[in-house]
């Protein structure tokens, strides 16, 4: 038994149509968020500080581990 639907025929092509208009548009925007990473200067590398071991606070076995270590941003100020 055949169905009929009462929806328009170019309904179909007309949702197409608009969503590769959308798709479009989605490429679009990221290639433009490419293009602007691109252009930007790179991130600059954190900056790392190795303590020397404190023979006071690690005995044993944690000096086997090294001393403390820090790890920051560097923050850019204008």
């Amino acid at each position: 038994m055949p169905v009929f639907s009462t929806k328009p025929r170019d309904a179909d092509a007309n949702q197409f149509v608009a969503e590769q208009k959308t798709l479009a548009s989605i490429d679009a925007e990221v290639e433009a968020f490419h293009a602007a990473q691109e252009a930007m200067d790179p991130p600059e590398s954190p900056i790392v500080i190795e303590h020397p071991i404190d023979t006071t606070v690690q005995t044993g076995d944690s000096a086997l581990l090294g001393g403390a270590m820090e790890i920051k941003a560097p923050w850019k100020r204008d």
